[in-house]
């Protein structure tokens, strides 16, 4: 009896341990690393360090303001993340105004929703991240207002998805550090509390939780310290929100922490030094990385060697990375399969003036890339659709890369058969195109002509003949 219930143990073990075989899969095969970002240009040279190790479409935070749409820069920017592989979470942000962040007003929001709803993704999902620390006054028009923030965000969340549902709305993000100190600050418990009380929609209506999640206090804590104020603030947050009775399990996105260094515009001995900085931040990012509700970490800053984030900057300010930060670009990291929409449309075909039956012909058919993906890193081929009396080619990509709102020309064969009916319809397609139909010259089912453009190509024939 003992011998058999030895072995319903060990069988009991093996399938809970198959059935979470899945789930210790998916909490390790992701890219969560990335960077944040002060300027779009900083893409240049950060796309190396995310996709760095053998990662792939690696994480970037960036601040859009509103006095900052400008779409020929924003969708460089965007092009420069599909090229370089990089996903983009861009936090809302408002303008400064003596030493604090305005509020921002509905006008803003619809203005920047429009924007950015405008603008070519890199991918088919579109994070942003809902303000910034609404826990400082500073932060939010010079004073703590959290029902103002929660009827804001809320308007924000249902403007955007109003626009397209691609849009992926992240929480604010608190400072989990700050006191509760009115009028300046407000503890993080308490605003969670306070938006629960007023209108709890507002956590159904998010899609995932933004952490900063740092190293607290005074951002000297180590990888191992657990709690509300180290790298695993995002564990109190969720633990605090389902003890409020929100029951939901929402991803994480850390888009702020990291340890800060000695060096800077001027020594500060009170932080680590870098090499013990970047030490804590790669042990971070292992113990992350297990966490499978971490979808993404964007350590802050990567180049902002001045007053008052030298500390945090990975480049000095000669913006040059400190030599320390290599052991992070040097960690093997995983490869993201973000989803990214395919479309395109037919600019123009070119057939023969006259077909005859029985004869192999060469058409060109022009199409524009009109999605986010890049033609060529993905295969791109549609397959024939044509009416059962035309063999017709595929249409593929070889060789080549056609980015999003350029085009390109195919070279495809095709036959039409000579036993054909009269009365039949005749066309060509591909997967996803219009029907271009062709029909027999003046009743005669073995000379076609194309439906589509005879006229004009009569035309063109009688003015070269008539020249």
């Amino acid at each position: 009896m003992k011998i058999i219930f030895k072995i319903f143990i060990f069988l009991v073990q093996f399938i809970c341990f198959s059935l979470l075989t899945p789930q210790a899969i998916l909490a390790s095969d992701r890219n969560i690393f990335g960077l944040h970002l002060t300027q779009v240009s900083d893409i240049n040279s950060a796309r190396e360090i995310i996709n760095s190790g053998g990662g792939d479409w690696g994480w970037v935070t960036i601040v859009i303001r509103p006095d900052q749409l400008n779409s020929q820069l924003w969708q460089e920017f965007f092009d420069n993340c599909r090229r370089y592989h990089l996903i983009p979470i861009l936090r809302l942000a408002t303008i400064m105004d003596n030493n604090y962040w305005q509020q921002p007003n509905l006008s803003q929001i619809d203005t920047v929703a429009n924007f950015l709803n405008n603008l070519n993704w890199p991918v088919q999902r579109r994070y942003l991240i809902l303000f910034n620390e609404i826990n400082h006054a500073s932060e939010w028009g010079g004073k703590i207002d959290i029902k103002s923030f929660t009827d804001i965000a809320i308007y924000t969340i249902d403007k955007f998805k109003s626009l397209n549902p691609d849009f992926y709305l992240l929480s604010s993000p608190l400072d989990l550090a700050a006191p509760e100190k009115p009028p300046e600050f407000k503890s993080a418990d308490n605003v969670y509390r306070e938006i629960f009380l007023y209108k709890p929609e507002y956590f159904q209506k998010i899609d995932a939780l933004a952490s900063h999640s740092y190293p607290n206090h005074g951002y000297i804590g180590t990888p191992n310290d657990t709690g509300r104020h180290s790298i695993f603030g995002f564990q109190w947050e969720l633990n605090l929100l389902k003890n409020l009775g929100i029951n939901r399990t929402l991803p994480v996105f850390i888009t702020e922490t990291g340890w800060p260094h000695r060096e800077g515009e001027t020594v500060n001995n009170y932080f680590y030094t870098t090499k013990t900085a970047v030490n804590f931040l790669s042990q971070a990012l292992s113990l992350w990385q297990k966490n499978h509700q971490v979808v993404a970490v964007t350590p802050f800053i990567y180049n902002y060697p001045y007053l008052p984030f030298d500390h945090f900057s990975w480049l000095n300010s000669q913006e040059t990375l400190y030599p320390e930060y290599q052991k992070i670009l040097e960690l093997p990291k995983n490869k993201n399969s973000p989803v990214q929409i395919t479309t395109f449309e037919a600019v123009n075909i070119k057939l023969p003036f006259l077909i005859l039956t029985n004869i192999d012909y060469v058409g060109q058919i022009t199409l524009k890339n009109t999605g986010q993906s890049i033609w060529g890193e993905i295969n791109f081929c549609l397959k024939p659709l044509s009416s059962p009396n035309v063999t017709l080619d595929a249409v593929c990509l070889q060789n080549e890369t056609v980015y999003p709102s350029l085009r390109h020309t195919f070279n495809f064969k095709f036959r039409i058969d000579s036993l054909t009916p009269v009365n039949s319809q005749t066309f060509l397609s591909w997967e996803s195109l219009p029907r271009f139909s062709i029909t027999p010259f003046t009743g005669n089912a073995t000379i076609y002509h194309p439906q589509f453009d005879f006229l004009d190509q009569l035309k063109s024939q009688l003015q070269k003949l008539w020249k």
